[in-house]
């Protein structure tokens, strides 16, 4: 495997009054010690206690195997705890811990290796047969002619807003992107839709059926069930959704974008209800049906109380039931997982030049599931991937002492200063998560399912409290994450991956 290219982060990312660290930070260290860890087997040391050859603790003889057998996997466990005052990093950064660590209580960490594993039409229909009652009459949700006309003009009003932008100088544009379509772009684009005006239908027909044989790919397909209840159904390569109870497509509205909605006056927030189902019997029908599903190798990452509504083909949107959005990864090795968000960090400066840019990010296989009081009303499949093969039972790991002298550098070395100014930083990270990572395999389609140090902070110790707690209601700052490679240290980027 070629060297990956080592990444440096220039402290020009920084503003000048940024002290000079105690060295460098990578994104990639590309000196092949992950490679090198991965096609190694970790075994403890011999024990001998001073035991004779052929003698077991009780001085009697011992039998000798007839064959050689593999010694046990060196058990590797960290502390519990860490903790840490207060301790001045630099002139800006302060940083404290108080943060349970998490980790195997087996004290084993293997490698996965996986591949992508598209979504086949035996897949879909197995999984629609068991999620959906009998089929008795469908449609298929294609676009009719109007609907690509309504799209098309929708374009062109965004290509003349964008035109209207450049004639005016290109003014302050926010948050939206500054890109802006070529002539090429423009024509094709309006090519395409006129295409797809042309072969639409002018009205949707309904078929009668009896299964889920009939599955349109990148089409969205509705269902009459036995039951009268309806189900929307799409199916693509990279992923499968089931909506119950929709006519057209259904829409999980979270307690956390209701809250951002409610603050800004958004008319959304009219459409929620609070919700009264306890999360562990949320958590009882989920694991019920993923026995049921076959789908038992999901751990669950993030659990919010949510609303269901209907959205349909006007844009408009109904309630339909509150209860319990559920995202699930897959987890073959039984690592301990978080409901707290962990991508890694947006808020940190880690740079963004292209040329950085040696392994791009992985769009992990996930579950996102709806459940009610009636059960479960919503299922989404992304992203699948299979198992390939196991590299290694027990890969080694750096040291926790590492891991922590790594984190407090890169932490010191990336908070916002063009953000806070010459303020002082103080920084705590409240919890240690040691769990798994998705790492593309360089020159391959195939992946890596490795360990990973997921590192909660808080980093607005530094602001006011009323103001710290504002911002975190608008933007999420305090749960956020630094994310490192257990195995060799390095920073797993939020845009460019490993």
């Amino acid at each position: 495997m070629k060297r990956l290219i080592v990444i440096l982060l220039s402290l020009a990312m920084l503003l000048a009054c940024v002290p000079t660290p105690e060295e460098e930070f990578v994104v990639n260290k590309g000196d092949s010690t992950v490679e090198d860890k991965i096609n190694a087997t970790l075994k403890p040391a011999e024990d001998t206690v001073g035991l004779q050859p052929g003698e077991n603790t009780a001085g009697n003889p011992a039998p000798l195997p007839e064959q050689p057998t593999e010694s046990a996997l060196a058990v590797q466990r960290f502390p519990d705890r860490w903790d840490e005052n207060a301790v001045k990093i630099n002139e800006h950064v302060s940083i404290s811990v108080h943060a349970d660590v998490i980790q195997k209580e087996n004290g084993l960490y293997p490698v996965y290796r996986t591949k992508d594993a598209p979504l086949t039409d035996a897949d879909v229909q197995s999984l629609a047969a068991k999620l959906l009652d009998k089929p008795v009459e469908a449609y298929t949700s294609e676009m009719t002619k109007e609907d690509y006309k309504n799209q098309l003009q929708e374009y062109l009003d965004t290509v003349a807003e964008q035109q209207a932008w450049v004639d005016a100088g290109k003014p302050d544009w926010g948050d939206r992107d500054e890109t802006v379509f070529t002539p090429e772009q423009i024509e094709a684009e309006t090519a395409r839709y006129m295409e797809l005006i042309q072969n639409a239908p002018d009205t949707l027909e309904t078929k009668p059926v009896s299964d889920y044989s009939g599955l349109h790919f990148n089409t969205a397909t509705v269902y009459t069930l036995e039951s009268g209840e309806k189900a929307y159904v799409t199916f693509y390569k990279w992923g499968f959704q089931v909506y119950k109870g929709c006519a057209y497509y259904g829409h999980i509205y979270t307690e956390a974008a209701y809250e951002l909605d409610k603050q800004d006056g958004e008319a959304n927030a009219k459409f929620w209800h609070d919700v009264t189902m306890e999360r562990d019997a949320a958590e009882a029908i989920l694991k019920a049906e993923l026995d049921r599903l076959s789908l038992t190798e999901y751990s669950v990452t993030r659990a919010e109380k949510a609303c269901y509504l209907e959205r349909s083909a006007n844009e408009r949107m109904r309630y339909k039931s509150s209860g319990w959005t559920f995202t699930l990864f897959r987890n073959p090795a039984g690592y301990p997982v978080s409901d707290l968000p962990w991508e890694p960090s947006q808020y940190l400066k880690y740079g963004n030049d292209d040329s950085f840019v040696t392994n791009k990010p992985v769009r992990d296989e996930h579950i996102v599931v709806f459940i009610d009081e009636n059960g479960l009303q919503s299922f989404a499949f992304y992203n699948r991937r299979e198992v390939t093969g196991l590299p290694n039972a027990n890969v080694e790991l750096l040291p926790l002492e590492e891991v922590q002298r790594i984190a407090k550098n890169t932490l010191a070395m990336c908070m916002p200063y063009d953000i806070i100014g010459e303020d002082s930083v103080e920084i705590e990270i409240y919890k240690a998560l040691l769990t798994t990572y998705t790492l593309r395999i360089k020159d391959s389609d195939e992946y890596y399912e490795m360990p990973c140090w997921v590192l909660f902070f808080d980093g607005l110790l530094h602001m006011p409290e009323e103001a710290r707690m504002k911002d975190r209601e608008d933007r999420g700052l305090t749960h956020d994450a630094l994310l490192l490679n257990a195995i060799d240290g390095s920073i797993i980027h939020p845009d460019y991956g490993y």
